[in-house]
């Protein structure tokens, strides 16, 4: 079942509180080679070792996992919104998977009536062969503030990256051509960069928002999804199904091009709100997609 998902209810509820795409992608991406990482270059090859993660100092900083090699059900957990989602310290990262061939990998899947099901069933057949994000790649957070400008221990007001991708491969398949554009760290929560969803199944790209359009998380605002299918064809973004069956192929942004946001003032105080965005440079993003055959 498809989940409509608020803005708020997932930076908030879900990312800050639970923490307890068949044919060939597409040979060019949005993001041009400078940016790409090779699956390779991070590949879980024979006699690879694991990458020795640093320790967190604080509560601000957090470093990126060394996912290489893992068996995808070991990576995170699935929150309540139906995301995949790993926890550091007080926040998370999205984990978003993507298939060589660009279908989708279900992280959640629907047990049949009567039945107990196992969420990670199909995961459990993949491992991870790349990751977007180096590990060790520094993590940075700032949290919120209370009526009296005191800083609240759990609740996040903006972090450095919101997800990460991660190139998976099935678990008898030695390896993955899958390349991967290293998205910038956000400086702060005026500035995000735009992700590259060029290979991703299309239904991992976003989540369908209460007003009924499809739609991309950053940070504390959100940019919303136009869809092209190559042939013309409607693809309705409330039927998580349709979205399954295509891969994307191309985006009118490039990667790594910046978003700056500039966020309401309150009228009687005269102090900025954290989280509630007035005007942002890039509102929207055409996706181009073709079918995943079967």
């Amino acid at each position: 079942m498809f989940r409509q998902i608020s803005k708020y209810a997932v930076l908030m509820l879900v990312a800050g509180l639970t923490l307890t795409g068949c044919s060939a992608a597409p040979a060019e991406r949005g993001s041009g080679g400078d940016g790409a990482i090779e699956a390779k270059e991070f590949g879980a090859e024979a006699g690879r070792q694991p990458v020795e993660v640093k320790s967190s100092p604080d509560k601000y900083t957090w470093y990126i996992k060394d996912y290489v090699g893992m068996n995808a059900a070991a990576v995170g957990y699935t929150a309540l919104d139906g995301s995949r989602r790993d926890a550091y310290g007080s926040g998370t990262l999205k984990v978003v998977f993507v298939t060589e061939d660009g279908t989708y990998l279900d992280h959640d899947p629907e047990a049949p009536e009567g039945e107990e099901g196992d969420p990670d069933e199909f995961l459990k057949e993949y491992k991870v062969t790349a990751q977007n994000i180096a590990p060790n790649s520094e993590m940075k957070y700032t949290f919120m503030l209370d009526e009296n400008g005191e800083e609240y221990d759990a609740l996040v007001d903006a972090q450095s990256y919101d997800e990460i991708v991660l190139a998976v491969a099935p678990v008898d398949k030695g390896s993955s051509q899958t390349k991967l554009t290293e998205i910038q760290a956000s400086p702060d929560k005026y500035t995000r960069y735009v992700k590259d969803y060029v290979g991703r199944n299309l239904a991992t790209c976003g989540y369908l928002s209460l007003g009924g359009t499809f739609n991309d998380h950053y940070g504390q605002g959100y940019i919303q999804f136009d869809i092209t299918a190559d042939d013309g064809s409607y693809v309705d973004v409330e039927d998580e199904a349709s979205l399954r069956g295509y891969v994307v192929a191309g985006q009118s942004v490039e990667p790594n091009s910046p978003i700056t946001f500039e966020f309401m003032i309150d009228s009687t105080t005269g102090e900025e709100y954290s989280n509630l965005v007035q005007s942002q440079s890039v509102e929207s993003v055409n996706l181009t997609v073709t079918r995943v055959t079967e």
